[in-house]
């Protein structure tokens, strides 16, 4: 009798908590939704919480014990020392400014590494650029030269606009030590504070995603020490949301980004840092397992693979590729089939959509080989 009337109390304080959550995403998307479009104003977001919380904690538990990818060379985070300019010394005002740097391609169009691996390139040609001492004599013109001659072409203009600005912001706010922004500074609101682009305070092209970023970066780091933060939702934690329906994608609510709308980013900002929160898990623990788990083996089912036209902007055209064929199937077992939350993946989220056309959307149900279907055994054992 004790023990049923333990569990019921139980259930009816779990049921509290999970309708506090629900109304907590709900004003985080409702603060958040201040948009011109009122399509996107009033678009209501849906989130499976149990979902969310079965699907971030597997990930979260393979990470943590280097399970498969996450044991794998290469299913590392860009920011790591091998992908820095050597004459770097890590956790200096020079790693802070090369950190801070690195967040303008973040932002989508570039994949990370490489704009890690090039930015590198770049600072060891030039690392003057990266001074706010030297903010004043740059010209943006020729910052943007400089950004494309390394390969980082993409918004080469306008962020060269931000790069001389915000050096010029930190040398005469914060003594030319991007590190100073953070003295005091212990929660996420007082990070906004200080560097979200509003009411002309902060930083130019830093929102919500944007201080996350930096957050993450400096945590990582070393550079700050670690408090509650929500993660960068970038289109790697959009895929896991929406392909596993943590998320539900509904036509009507798309706009020209597809499903990479304000509602839905506020959302999902709001679902992982509370997620954190309530299970004590470090948020850099959520952001890697999130990205670094879609980077590796989300990428590798073939219909998420792209064929993309000449750059055209975000009217450049983007095709499925043909599948399947016996590497693809291969590779089905080494990503889908080896995969720990495979059991509620349910939709194809292409990469080349977001980075190339700054959109989120769903291909279609995700699918598997059809020799898997009809000799499972025998595709089983090829591997």
């Amino acid at each position: 009798m004790l023990l049923s009337l333990l569990f019921l109390l139980y259930a009816i304080r779990d049921a509290s908590a999970r309708k506090g959550l629900h109304g907590y995403i709900k004003r985080a998307y409702t603060a958040d939704s201040n948009s011109k479009s009122r399509e996107e104003a009033t678009m209501a977001t849906c989130v499976d919480i149990r979902r969310a919380e079965d699907v971030f904690s597997r990930l979260v538990g393979a990470y943590s014990r280097k399970e498969y990818p996450f044991n794998l060379p290469e299913t590392v985070p860009p920011q790591i020392a091998k992908n820095l300019p050597k004459s770097i010394t890590w956790g200096s005002r020079e790693h802070a400014l090369f950190l801070f740097s690195l967040c303008y391609w973040m932002r989508g169009g570039i994949e990370s590494h490489t704009a890690t691996r090039q930015l590198a390139k770049l600072y060891e040609q030039n690392p003057e650029i990266f001074l706010p001492e030297y903010g004043d004599l740059l010209v943006p013109k020729i910052l943007s030269s400089f950004f494309r001659v390394v390969g980082l072409g993409f918004n080469a203009d306008q962020i060269a606009r931000l790069w001389q600005k915000n050096l010029i912001t930190i040398k005469d706010l914060w003594n030319s030590d991007p590190r100073t922004i953070f003295n005091d500074v212990t929660t996420y609101e007082e990070a906004c504070e200080r560097i979200q682009n509003r009411r002309r305070k902060g930083f130019g092209g830093f929102q919500e995603k944007m201080v996350s970023m930096i957050i993450y970066f400096y945590m990582d780091a070393g550079i700050i020490d670690r408090w509650n933060f929500p993660i960068p939702v970038d289109f790697h934690v959009l895929r896991t949301v929406f392909a596993h329906e943590i998320v539900k994608a509904r036509s009507r609510d798309a706009n020209a980004n597809g499903f990479y709308t304000r509602p839905v980013l506020a959302s999902v900002r709001a679902l992982c840092e509370d997620y954190c929160r309530r299970f004590n898990v470090d948020p850099l623990i959520l952001c890697e397992a999130l990205w670094l788990y879609s980077r590796t083996m989300c990428d590798k089912h073939p219909g998420n693979r792209s064929i993309v036209s000449k750059r055209r902007g975000r009217r450049t055209k983007v095709r499925p590729v043909t599948r399947w064929t016996e590497s693809q199937a291969r590779t089905y077992e080494q990503s889908c089939n080896s995969c720990v939350v495979n059991g509620t993946c349910r939709w194809l989220v292409p990469s080349a959509e977001y980075y190339v056309r700054g959109r989120i959307t769903l291909r279609g149900m995700r699918d598997s080989p059809p020799q898997q279907s009809l000799f499972p055994i025998l595709v089983f054992s090829l591997t």
